[in-house]
C-alpha cells in the first residue's frame, strides 16, 4: 500500500471543506482545521500554496477566510494535489540496477495513471458524493417525548 503524504490529504480536505462550508462570508481557516482536525500550522502553509496556485482565493480582516476560486466543477483534485506535492520527487530512492530498470517505469506508470484519474474528478463530483451520503445524518431529527 502506498502512503499518500498528509500534506495532499489536508489539501483535499481544506478545499472539501471550503466548498460545503461557503457562504456569505468566506470560510476561516481556524474552523476548517477545527471541523478536519488538521494542525492549523500546516493548514495555513498548504492553504498559501492553493492560493498562490489560483485554486483559493484568500481575504484578510477579522471577517476573512478562503474561497473557492472558481466554481467546483472546473476544479479538478488533481489540480490540487499538484501543488503541494511540488518539488517532492523520489528519484533518488532508485539506486540499484534492478530498481532503474523495472522498478521505477513501473511506480511511474502507476502515478501517471492515477493522476489522469485524478484529473477526472472534480470538486464538485466529490461535493455530490459527500453530500448524497452525508444527508441520512444531516436529516436525522430528534424526537422527545414526555
Amino acid at each position: 500500500m502506498f502512503k499518500i503524504q498528509k500534506r495532499i490529504i489536508y489539501a483535499i480536505e481544506a478545499v472539501l471543506d471550503i466548498a460545503l462550508n461557503a457562504g456569505v462570508n468566506p470560510v476561516q481557516n481556524v474552523a476548517i482545521a477545527k471541523r478536519q482536525g488538521i494542525p492549523k500550522r500546516y493548514l495555513e502553509q498548504t492553504l498559501q500554496i492553493l492560493v498562490k496556485n489560483n485554486i483559493l482565493v484568500a481575504s484578510r480582516g477579522p471577517r476573512g477566510g478562503y474561497r473557492l476560486a472558481k466554481e467546483r466543477r472546473k476544479i479538478k483534485i488533481l489540480d490540487i494535489i499538484k501543488p503541494v506535492t511540488k518539488g517532492k520527487e523520489v528519484n533518488d530512492l532508485y539506486k540499484s540496477k534492478i530498481s532503474k530498470i523495472i522498478i521505477q517505469p513501473m511506480i511511474q506508470k502507476f502515478l501517471e495513471e492515477s493522476m489522469v484519474y485524478l484529473d477526472k474528478i472534480s470538486v464538485e463530483d466529490v461535493y455530490t458524493q459527500y453530500k448524497q451520503k452525508n444527508k441520512d445524518s444531516n436529516n436525522k431529527k430528534v424526537d422527545f417525548v414526555i
